[in-house]
């Protein structure tokens, strides 16, 4: 039994070693090969007017069948396909997709060669358009059967408003006037100013509005209305300790009956001494009153209290002795409404 087996053994081994079993081997390759290719091969079958073209390949999306086939990229990726079908695609290229084109209020169809873009079509048919324009879908995009073109025209237009700007009232309290009467100080007046919009329209409709920027072309004038009180002129307040009428308790000397009148100038002018020109600062006789005294001016029934002030100014009245003392104002029509009046004067140093 052993003799038999070894024998069969030994002829296993010389058909091994045959050409028989090479060429069955080299066979069974060569089929299994031809199978895959065979498998993985599609065929794309063209037609485009008289030209006919069957063209194998290994691809198996319809874009690229399409480019193996040589169709240009552009019209390959426009024609519509659902795939290939058994290893087989047929396209043909004679059938012009249809499209419609909506724009300027009129909507018409159009017969268009695969391959051919909506700017291109739109440049056929004679319809302009610009970089403001709504344009669905994009100038570059290939054709297909079925696309709808839509072109919104898109205009801006620029224009200005003029507006009015309220002005304010403020009212300043005064003891230039009697306590309980008023006067317009200062009348008011509405200023202006100019708004430029944009308006957006899309196709005659108007879509919105926006605010580009505005310029003041005048400015309001405040209307400042004088208030009659007890409330000193001056803003300074040293602090004095005062008698129940409101007279200093404490002071150097005391000048009585003086006259006192009133002066204004230009926002940012300078007194004599250096100091600026402003409420509370007064003009003086320096030989009398050196500049920087500290004074409290009032009159004797207390009717009228310019209050704290410091000697910072002079004048050609002051120094002939025409006037006694000039109080400073912050307006012109201030300086008209003191006048001249009787004062006392306290210099408290």
């Amino acid at each position: 039994m052993i003799a038999n087996l070894w024998r069969g053994v030994r002829a296993l081994g010389l058909f091994l070693r045959s050409r028989a079993f090479a060429v069955s081997m080299l066979s069974m390759v060569l089929a299994f090969v031809v199978f895959q290719i065979a498998n993985r091969t599609n065929a794309v079958y063209v037609v485009d007017g008289e030209s006919r073209n069957l063209v194998f390949c290994m691809e198996d999306r319809p874009v690229q069948l399409l480019e193996a086939a040589g169709v240009e990229s552009s019209v390959a990726q426009a024609v519509k396909t659902s795939g290939v079908d058994g290893h087989f695609l047929q396209v043909n290229l004679e059938e012009e997709p249809q499209v419609e084109i909506t724009a300027d209020g009129q909507t018409r169809t159009c017969q268009v060669k695969r391959g051919i873009t909506v700017g291109e079509l739109l440049y056929r048919e004679g319809i302009t358009y610009d970089g403001n324009d709504l344009l669905t879908p994009a100038a570059e995009k290939p054709l297909e059967d079925g696309d709808e073109i839509q072109l919104k025209r898109v205009e801006y237009e620029e224009y200005s408003v003029e507006e009015e700007i309220p002005y304010e009232t403020v009212h300043k309290n005064s003891s230039l006037l009697s306590v309980g009467t008023q006067r317009v100080l200062q009348a008011g007046e509405n200023g202006t100013k100019q708004l430029t919009y944009v308006r957006r329209t899309v196709d005659g409709v108007r879509e919105d509005v926006q605010l580009l920027g505005e310029q003041v072309t005048q400015q309001p004038t405040t209307e400042t209305i004088l208030i009659g009180s007890e409330i000193p002129v001056s803003p300074l307040d040293f602090d004095l300790n005062v008698d129940e009428n409101g007279k200093p308790l404490e002071y150097a000397r005391l000048l009585e009956n003086q006259i006192a009148t009133g002066y204004s100038a230009r926002p940012g002018a300078s007194t004599a001494s250096g100091r600026a020109a402003r409420a509370g600062h007064v003009a003086v006789n320096p030989e009398e009153i050196p500049y920087g005294s500290r004074l409290y001016i009032v009159s004797k029934d207390n009717s009228f209290v310019y209050g704290c002030a410091i000697a910072a100014d002079t004048g050609i009245g002051l120094l002939n002795d025409v006037v006694d003392v000039d109080l400073f104002y912050d307006t012109y029509q201030e300086s008209v409404l003191n006048g001249r009046r009787i004062v006392d004067i306290y210099v408290l140093e």
